[in-house]
């Protein structure tokens, strides 16, 4: 016994290791994933839905591809759940039932408003089959999103125009207008769908004069990705009538959307990461091209604008520097702007190989067709959830928008860029929700 004793703890000692080692293999996200498991390899052929044929994987590694299902649904349960604890070490309740910068005062009706927006943006595309009803957004702006169309009518007639409609009013989800003398091929197929939510919108037709009153001549400030500068370029073409000047896509300068009641300006900053930071990070004179933080909680951009609708980019992180960097900007927004309304957009997915796609996907993609999406893409979902969490604990609104053009792998600019999309397309239905969302937050729905 006096032998054997010590060999036994040791044997034990040696058994408790190798479990441990294979736990973290399956759990950690830099580990070879098993041979039963997805993995983005390059010789590999994968179909997701909108292919016409199986394409070969594209080789990235990315933070849980080689989980099953359960154990990323356990994930996502587990970081959102981390993620709320958090936040309200930070937060605490002071703004439960509380919307900054809006006329939402209690539980009751911050509770009605979140889930009725979660409502709108649920639900399916519906094919027009009246083309006469299609009524798409006139697109001003960068000409990178207008190429669609501009290729698509070297060979095809264009619609005539809406002489008759009336000024300031856009029916972006109607179909009870009808144009004589329209013909199917004078669209793209891009634009003959359109969203219908799970709730009915109770404002389907813009109105731009309302949408004014509701700013009350505050201030806005986009701050986010490239794919929010599309943003951006949405409400210009909905509430202005030509085009404007930007710096690429890196920053926007103010543009005046509105001048009555009140002038309202619109502002773009990109900032891929949300940083709270005060400077540009200039890495010598080499500053980094792909990941993008220009300041935007400090100096003129917080002193200036009082409404704020973000969004993050997707990259290469893991869930708790993805929880501690979201949380850190928010309280350092609250800090310096106590009653700005924040709203925050989820983040969309791209669509590999986007130009197999003929139409809008029937269902939301499966998390097994998720684990298939490359660049990080297919930790979106999860990174989404934990997102909410932290901006209402934080007093802002989530608006799942990503939950609307996920559907769509169709309409994308195309090429080698599946992820932003050509305008007029699917990012018209953006518009109604956030003029509904506006509308909500000020009390000018039925219900709220």
């Amino acid at each position: 016994m006096v032998v054997t004793s010590p060999i036994i703890r040791i044997i034990g000692f040696c058994a408790i290791v190798l479990a441990m080692a294979q736990i973290y293999s399956i759990m950690s996200s830099r580990s070879p994933p098993p041979k039963n498991r997805t993995s983005f390899i390059s010789d590999t052929q994968r179909a997701l839905p909108w292919y016409k044929i199986p394409h070969r994987s594209i080789q990235t590694s990315t933070m849980t591809s080689h989980l099953s299902t359960e154990q990323r649904i356990q994930l996502e349960h587990t970081m959102t759940e981390l993620a709320k604890t958090r936040a309200l070490n930070v937060f605490g309740d002071r703004y439960k039932g509380y919307i900054p910068g809006s006329i939402i005062q209690t539980q009751d009706q911050a509770e009605a408003l979140r889930s009725l927006v979660d409502c709108w943006t649920k639900g399916k595309w519906v094919a027009i089959e009246d083309v006469g009803s299609l009524d798409p957004i006139v697109h001003f702006q960068d000409p990178l999103y207008g190429s669609c169309d501009n290729k698509y009518y070297k060979t095809h007639p264009r619609p005539p125009s809406r002489e008759n409609e009336q000024e300031g009013l856009y029916n972006v989800t109607s179909s009870t207008t009808n144009i004589k003398g329209v013909t199917p091929d004078m669209y793209r197929n891009a634009v003959k769908y359109r969203w219908k939510p799970s709730c009915p919108l109770p404002a389907e037709t813009i109105d731009t004069n309302q949408w004014c009153q509701v700013f009350k001549g505050r201030h806005l400030a986009l701050v986010g990705d490239l794919v929010h500068y599309q943003m951006h370029e949405l409400l210009l073409d909905v509430l202005r009538d030509g085009p404007v000047v930007c710096y690429g896509e890196m920053s926007c300068k103010e543009h005046t959307i509105c001048t009555k009641p009140k002038t309202t300006t619109l502002t773009y900053v990109r900032n891929d990461l949300l940083s709270p930071n005060r400077h540009v990070d200039k890495n010598h004179g080499h500053p980094s091209a792909s990941i993008v933080d220009w300041p935007f909680v400090y100096g003129h951009t917080i002193k200036r604008n009082s409404i704020f609708i973000l969004n993050r980019a997707p990259v290469a992180e893991n869930d708790d520097t993805f929880i501690s960097q979201l949380i850190q900007t928010m309280q350092v927004l609250r800090k310096m702007k106590p009653t700005a309304l924040v709203i925050y957009r989820s983040t969309s997915i791209g669509h590999p190989f986007c130009n197999d796609a003929q139409g809008p996907l029937e269902n939301p993609l499966t998390d097994e067709q998720r684990q298939e999406l490359p660049y990080g893409w297919s930790e979106q979902s999860r990174r989404n959830k934990i997102a909410k969490e932290i901006i209402e604990t934080a007093g802002g609104l989530y608006v799942d928008l990503a939950a609307m053009t996920d559907m769509r792998p169709d309409g994308h600019i195309g090429g080698q860029d599946c992820l932003r999309y050509c305008i007029p397309g699917p990012l018209d239905a953006w518009a109604p929700v956030l003029y509904n969302v506006m509308l909500g937050l000020e009390g000018q729905l039925p219900d709220i």
